[in-house]
């Protein structure tokens, strides 16, 4: 066996190592979700239940007093418009950094990039009264809005279109095309991967976040599925199975997300060099 090959073989083996410790709790997770409240519970516990139990899945849902199916439900529409947002103000602002010319362009672009190094909590209190004078606390203008402005989109998209070949554009332009028409019917087509990866990222953000909306939100229906997680884990601490239920049934989104997109998001973000 050459060196080659066996140096590949033992990277494959940690890798599948790894994958396996991943995996792990996932696995545990929709095991213990599919056991009876007896078997959780069950001294020297067992890994695979004795009789599987898919009905937990409907005892979930069914649960008085616990609005599962909004929570579910503000958390996908919460999930999608942001995404289409972000990924429509970003792109738009990313093509005016990487192709336009007008004045301060480079400072305001400066501004932008030290905006990322901004924590969150330094702008949570500013944010948070601007929200209450509009009277928008405890609605979805809350939770949408305040995300639009986000700086990583448009540094990411930047650096991907300035990427792309100028001499495209200046071919588009020679035909007649303006800056609108370039932007929708050139830069957007080849800028696919980079917008993909920003749209999973930005999704995954809106799907699993938890802080913000906590702090926005008060009534029962507008909270998202985030914190309904964790309000069951404070009603059903004593019923693990339905709690490993509710946190697979987050959770698989995300997987299926991810498993679907996989490839956009390596070419998104092995595409992108900074300049």
């Amino acid at each position: 066996m050459t060196e080659r090959p066996r140096s590949r073989w033992v990277w494959h083996t940690v890798l599948a190592f790894v994958a396996v410790l991943m995996l792990l709790p996932i696995f545990w997770m929709l095991i213990t979700s599919l056991k009876s409240a007896t078997d959780v519970y069950q001294n020297p516990p067992r890994i695979l239940p004795s009789t599987l139990h898919p009905e937990n899945y409907l005892d979930l849902f069914q649960q008085p007093g616990v609005p599962l199916v909004r929570w579910f439900l503000n958390s996908v529409g919460l999930a999608i418009i942001s995404t289409v947002l972000v990924v429509s103000i970003s792109s738009l602002t990313a093509y005016a950094f990487a192709r336009l010319k007008f004045p301060f362009r480079d400072q305001l672009f400066f501004l932008v990039v030290a905006a990322m190094v901004v924590p969150g909590q330094v702008t949570l209190v500013p944010v948070y009264i601007i929200l209450q004078k509009l009277r928008w606390i405890d609605t979805y203008w809350a939770l949408i809005v305040p995300g639009l402005a986000g700086p990583f989109g448009v540094f990411l998209l930047r650096q991907f279109f300035l990427n792309v070949p100028s001499e495209i554009e200046e071919a588009a332009r020679i035909d007649g095309c303006g800056n609108l028409r370039i932007f929708f019917q050139i830069i957007l087509p080849l800028a696919r991967p980079a917008l993909t990866t920003l749209a999973i990222f930005t999704a995954l953000g809106s799907w699993n976040g938890f802080f913000w909306p906590l702090i926005v939100t008060n009534s029962l229906n507008m909270r998202t599925l985030p914190i309904g997680l964790a309000i069951l884990n404070g009603q059903w601490w004593s019923e693990q199975h339905l709690l490993m239920a509710a946190g697979f049934t987050c959770g698989l989104p995300v997987f299926i997300l991810y498993l679907i997109f996989e490839n956009q998001i390596e070419k998104g973000v092995t595409a992108m060099s900074f300049r």
